[in-house]
């Protein structure tokens, strides 16, 4: 029988049993076997990440994708006893990711059924908090979060968690599994998530089809490049110098109306790239340091503190951001979830981009000048960013709270003169 199937069965049974409630100290003894710590190293072997996973089958193991982004190799580790692991099936959508251990005899979590969600219903929480191991917390299942198409998004808890939780485990009274633990809202109080359980049970399938996904773009890119032959014309580079033009094209998706947007270089100074008189400032990376004007407002507000590309090396695997920004008067703060996928070849107007796809998740908090209260509304948004050319060529505005404002920005047009 497959891990998976065992894990279906051993929930269908759990469902058919009667509820029984553990006390605190009798759940942590069961359930607490079953979470291990994830401590995460680059290709040097620096400690670099930390979080929790859960076990949910013979030799596997959930975590958040976002604990294991920008590394190279992972242990999983257990009172001063460690395993290494391995990534089997990612599921960044969701911030979960599957890992393997081998020789791996850690016992299996149950999973409690999604008819069982209760608001109101105490759970608790296990993880590694702060390096913490094994930290139990308790709290109340606060809240059922779904899209507007009535899926579950995540489950909202009391229970306290801290950066080192991600991947840790969130338990129904009887030490079913009911969520993993995945964030919380640094500008609330007490508002903690987790990614419902139910989609572990649907993360190979998922896993797989990124996996091939990725495999076929990635030889598509290969075989392109080995074709193609160099454009025509003048072509800017990653390396700014005066003369460079970028038109870009700003269309909003509900009214179909387009806006054209030109940027000229002037001149570099030092790291400063100064664009239209002054009037936009940039770095090397295409991080705004300066403008006064609002034509690309969206995109330079969901960027994050060091761009797409810090330190000149673009942002891959999956990454959490939490920041504000404030241009005229208003305020604007994000709390997000960055996947980056392999690069890929972009056709954007008359030339060919190598980019990676970045697709943004989560939330935004908009406090407009003059106003005394801020909006919480759901964030959507996927860009490509071009490392040749060091700047994003396209970006696309999904969803921003339950509005219909969408919008798209587009590098149509770009030169060297």
């Amino acid at each position: 029988m497959s891990w998976r199937a065992w894990v279906l069965v051993v929930g269908a049974a759990a469902s058919a049993s009667p509820a029984l409630a553990l006390e605190p100290d009798a759940l942590f003894a069961k359930v607490a076997p079953s979470v291990w710590t994830v401590v995460a190293s680059d290709a040097q072997g620096r400690n670099q990440s930390q979080g929790s996973a859960v076990v949910i089958g013979p030799g596997r193991l959930i975590t958040n994708c976002h604990v294991l982004a920008r590394m190279t190799r992972f242990q999983v580790a257990k009172d001063n006893v460690s395993y290494g692991g391995k990534l089997e099936f990612p599921d960044p959508e969701n911030d979960l990711c599957q890992i393997r251990v081998d020789n791996f005899q850690a016992p299996a979590i149950e999973l409690a059924p999604r008819d069982t969600l209760r608001v109101g219903a105490r759970v608790y929480a296990i993880g590694t908090p702060q390096g913490l191991e094994a930290t139990l917390s308790d709290g109340l299942l606060s809240g059922l979060r779904r899209d507007e198409q009535g899926q579950l998004l995540f489950v909202q808890t009391t229970a306290p968690i801290s950066p080192g939780s991600s991947g840790g485990g969130l338990f129904d009274t009887e030490g079913r599994l009911i969520g993993i633990t995945t964030l919380m809202r640094r500008e609330a109080q007490n508002i903690n998530l987790a990614v419902p359980a139910y989609r572990i049970t649907e993360l190979p399938e998922r896993g797989r089809e990124l996996l091939e996904r990725r495999a076929a773009a990635n030889a598509a890119r290969v075989a392109v490049a080995s074709v193609a032959a160099p454009s025509a014309g003048l072509q800017p580079t990653a390396q700014r110098r005066a003369g460079d033009w970028f038109e870009y094209v700003v269309t909003d998706a509900q009214t179909q109306l387009k806006s054209t947007v030109s940027l000229k270089v002037d001149r570099v100074d030092g790291a400063r790239v100064v664009f239209n008189g002054g009037g936009r400032v940039e770095d090397e990376t295409g991080l705004v340091l300066d403008s006064s004007s609002p034509a690309l407002l969206e995109l330079d507000l969901v960027t994050p503190p060091g761009g797409w590309a810090p330190g000149g090396k673009v942002l891959n695997g999956v990454q959490t951001f939490n920041f504000s920004t404030t241009k005229g008067g208003d305020t604007t703060t994000f709390d997000v979830t960055a996947v980056a996928s392999l690069s890929q070849t972009l056709r954007m107007g008359e030339r060919e981009y190598n980019a990676v796809r970045i697709d943004v998740r989560g939330w935004t908090s908009r406090l407009p000048v003059h106003r005394v209260a801020a909006s919480n509304l759901r964030y959507q948004a996927t860009l490509w960013y071009s490392p040749d050319l060091m700047r994003v060529v396209r970006f696309t505005l999904e969803r921003l709270g339950s509005t219909d404002r969408k919008e798209t920005v587009e590098l149509v047009r770009a030169g060297r003169g």
